[in-house]
């Protein structure tokens, strides 16, 4: 811009607000009148001294040398390589150092990725970001989508096993039949009334054998008599018997 130093110091200090604008002007106040003209270089040295100095200084920069990725994204691991790196100037003022500085830092599973994308010549540490990042997120995906699989296979063992375990052993068999009203009897089992029985264990209306004639019938049996088969009277046939015709 065609400054002088003069001029480029009071420009840079017209910026300093609330605090450290106060502390420029006791400053420059306080400074030696022999003490030659003051830089910028000076000026931003008593800057540091001030506001940060040298020990906060070398923590940031053990800070960044030991930064590691941990359980942060390659994303969130970015930003903080950006924040740390500039504390330690002398470090990343090279661009094959800067970038190997950070992939000493990322996950074993993706330095082989990095180290081989770092052979191509147009590569600056924007780009082994990116691919870096593009590179997690594709396993990322790869992991879940191997994660689904297990799960479904597993159910589906489970669920096979559980219907095997309660799977019933007989089935039952369903006809359209409809059962009659009245179930059929066996032939082997069909019941007789029974009679019933007196005082004696027989029924009245039941028949006796005969040992005269060998047949059941009630009475004195009248085999061998002359003519009483219809009465049971003798002196007449079966055709002239009175009893029966009135009957």
């Amino acid at each position: 811009m065609g400054l002088s130093t003069t001029e480029k110091v009071k420009l840079s200090t017209y910026q300093l607000k609330n605090v450290a604008q106060v502390w420029y002007v006791q400053w420059r106040d306080n400074k030696p009148i022999r003490g030659g003209t003051v830089t910028c270089e000076i000026c931003k040295k008593s800057f540091l001294d001030r506001f940060f100095p040298r020990e906060m200084r070398e923590t940031k920069l053990v800070e960044f040398t030991n930064i590691p990725q941990g359980g942060r994204s390659v994303h969130e691991y970015s930003l903080k390589f950006i924040k740390l790196s500039k504390y330690a100037p002398s470090l990343v003022s090279n661009p094959r150092d800067q970038m190997s500085h950070f992939v000493t830092g990322v996950l074993e599973d993706l330095q082989e990725e990095c180290h081989s994308v770092m052979l191509h010549e147009n590569m600056n540490i924007s780009r082994l970001m990116v691919n870096a990042r593009r590179v997690e997120e594709s396993r990322s995906k790869t992991t879940s989508r191997d994660a689904k699989r297990v799960i479904s296979f597993d159910c589906g063992a489970i669920n096979n096993m559980l219907e095997i375990q309660y799977k019933p052993r007989f089935k039952k068999t369903f006809s359209n039949h409809v059962p009659s009203k009245f179930p059929k009897a066996r032939d082997d089992k069909v019941s007789k009334p029974i009679a019933p029985k007196g005082r004696s264990g027989k029924s009245p209306n039941e028949k006796t054998t005969c040992a005269k004639c060998g047949k059941g019938h009630h009475g004195e049996c009248l085999v061998g008599r002359r003519n009483g088969f219809g009465c049971g009277k003798n002196g007449h046939k079966v055709t002239d018997c009175r009893n029966l015709k009135g009957q």
